[in-house]
């Protein structure tokens, strides 16, 4: 029998057939390096077997991980495949271009070259250096030079994270996105310039509009949306990515295409579609074991109008403002009822709840009358709040008179205002500000100047060293405070600007509810605050808007 030694202790015989596996790994981090990729990496290990390995084998498999940056072996698809198939006894011989294709930590590495292939006898074999061999010799699981490589090559995909998330964390600042897939709705450019932009994808933003006005206008609660999507045949956001090509899995991977109440939450909660780029929801705990955790709302990162909206601010703003309130669905229709989160006891500040009285007539048999209880009086105790009751439609037609009023209170100012004079009324103020801005800017840059000036003078001898240090310390603190001046003008100026874009919107809302004649959701959405009920069941309204109200009437006086 023909033998070819080849280490001190281990002998190689020629009629051993071993049963190989090739393992090849391109993580996210190596990108487009042609040195690192799979085809040369499958190329190198071809070269050795055909030109070193000096014995018969037979390969088994090839086991790729592509585009998987796993720092742990647990999260590699095919790595765990290769395992699974060594326990087995279907291979006996790994093959890899380095240790570090292999292993990104020394747990990872230790645990396999000194447990697992020992416990199933099979050799494990790295090309570059270190070149390990483990049947030629087994005592290489334990040198420095191994070990080393380990540690290093375990430092290493951490500081790559580090690096990666610190430039993730620029782009989101400048409102670039940095995720995998665009959220529903839109979808991201295919060019290198705009991939970090986000456009609207009309099929599916068309779903988002009526998931927003569903749920606003026609007052249907999110299960109730979730459940007309599905009777639609609508794909849900994953089903409907995949099913245009997409790689995207989902929270819910095995739903056949339905929507969840948790889908249209998220929708209906996602800055995204007024055009805020919202990022940072999530952060890594550890590069290691991949491994994350949400972050507090206060922490995320928002940067406002990146890209088209595909529902107005006002209506978002809608959305949250019912999502706060308590509503209450009526019985088996999965509808808010008109007054639900907007009526209150006036004395103790409670939402009042609905309830039903049933009576018998012998013109129309059974009938029933709705009414409003303070929920303190009939959920809590009676001691705490009186009943407040009242009927229905009397709180829907004082809410109606309420309303019409409001509507002809602003249609003649809408009659006193024309375009410029909006326009003037709002920037009165703004005049003043960008002034009093200018004159402050000024003051420092002249102060800048003869700070400047006395360094000069110290060193001609002017100056002395403590007249010039005093007089230093006095000018850096004038402009200090001169800046905190300029920067409150900033804020204020930027406030002025808001109510100024608020006028036309104001009017716009009132004007298209002007020939309202019978009370609906819709318009307590975009009207109204809240409806207070007293015990003798007069009835208050805070409208919406009262403090632009009151801005244009006090320019007007002026």
């Amino acid at each position: 029998m023909t033998q070819i030694r080849e280490s001190q202790n281990r002998t190689l015989t020629t009629k051993k057939v071993w049963k190989v596996a090739i393992y090849l790994r391109l993580s996210q981090e190596d990108g487009k390096d042609e040195s690192l990729s799979v085809s040369n990496q499958r190329k190198i290990i071809y070269e050795y077997l055909e030109n070193e390995f000096n014995a018969n084998y037979e390969i088994i498999d090839t086991y790729i991980d592509d585009g998987i940056s796993g720092v742990t072996t647990t999260h590699r698809p095919e790595f765990l495949r290769m395992i699974s198939d060594v326990e087995n006894g279907l291979v006996d011989t790994i093959i890899c271009k380095s240790l570090a294709r292999a292993f990104r930590n020394t747990g990872d590495q230790n645990r396999h070259l000194r447990e697992v292939f020992p416990q199933f006898q099979t050799r494990f074999i790295t090309l570059d250096t270190p070149h390990v061999d483990t049947f030629l010799n087994s005592s290489q699981a334990y040198s420095m030079e191994v070990e080393f490589h380990g540690m290093f090559n375990g430092y290493y995909p951490i500081k790559v994270s580090e690096e990666v998330s610190k430039t993730f964390k620029t782009m989101m600042k400048k409102g670039e996105f940095v995720g995998a897939f665009a959220p529903y709705g839109y979808v991201k450019g295919d060019t290198e310039e705009t991939k970090h932009k986000f456009f609207i994808d009309e099929e599916a933003a068309e779903v988002v509009r009526k998931i927003f006005h569903w749920y606003a206008y026609d007052g249907l609660s999110q299960k109730a949306i979730t459940e007309k999507l599905n009777s639609l045949g609508i794909l849900c956001p994953a089903s409907y990515k995949r099913s245009k090509g997409m790689n995207f899995v989902g929270n819910f991977p095995n739903n056949d295409g339905l929507w969840y109440v948790a889908t249209v939450r998220k929708i209906l909660d996602n800055e995204t579609y007024i055009g805020h780029m919202v990022q940072g929801k999530s952060r890594v705990l550890s590069p290691l074991l991949k491994k994350s955790e949400y972050v507090p709302k206060d922490e995320w990162v928002i940067v406002e109008d990146t890209h088209e909206p595909i529902i107005s601010k006002m209506l978002f703003e809608s959305v949250q403002f019912i999502r706060q309130k308590r509503h209450r669905v009526v019985k088996n229709k999965w509808t808010v009822d008109i007054f639900s989160g907007f009526i209150k006891c006036a004395d103790c500040g409670m939402v009042m709840t609905r309830t039903k009285n049933y009576y018998m007539t012998k013109r129309y048999g059974k009938r029933d009358i709705t009414y409003y209880v303070c929920s303190t009086y009939s959920a809590k105790s009676k001691k705490a709040c009186s009943g407040h009751r009242i009927r229905k439609e009397l709180v829907e037609d004082a809410v109606l008179c309420a309303v019409q009023e409001q509507i002809r209170t602003v249609s003649k100012l809408e009659e006193i205002l024309d375009d410029s004079q909006r326009d003037k009324i709002a920037s009165s103020s703004l005049k003043h500000l960008e002034k009093s801005l200018s004159i402050k800017q000024n003051e420092v840059s002249k102060l800048e100047g003869i700070a400047d000036n006395l360094y000069i003078d110290w060193k001609t001898d002017v100056l002395s060293k403590d007249e010039y240090m005093r007089m230093k310390l006095s000018f850096e603190e004038k402009i200090l405070h001169l800046n905190q001046v300029i920067k409150n003008i900033k804020l204020e100026l930027e406030g002025q600007q808001k109510s100024r874009d608020e006028i036309t919107p104001y009017i716009e809302v009132f004007r298209e509810h002007r020939n309202v004649t019978k009370l609906n959701r819709a318009i307590l959405i975009d009207l109204v605050e809240a409806i207070h009920v007293r015990e003798d069941k007069s009835i208050e309204i805070d409208f919406k808007f009262e403090d632009t109200y009151q801005k244009i009437v006090d320019s007007i006086q002026k």
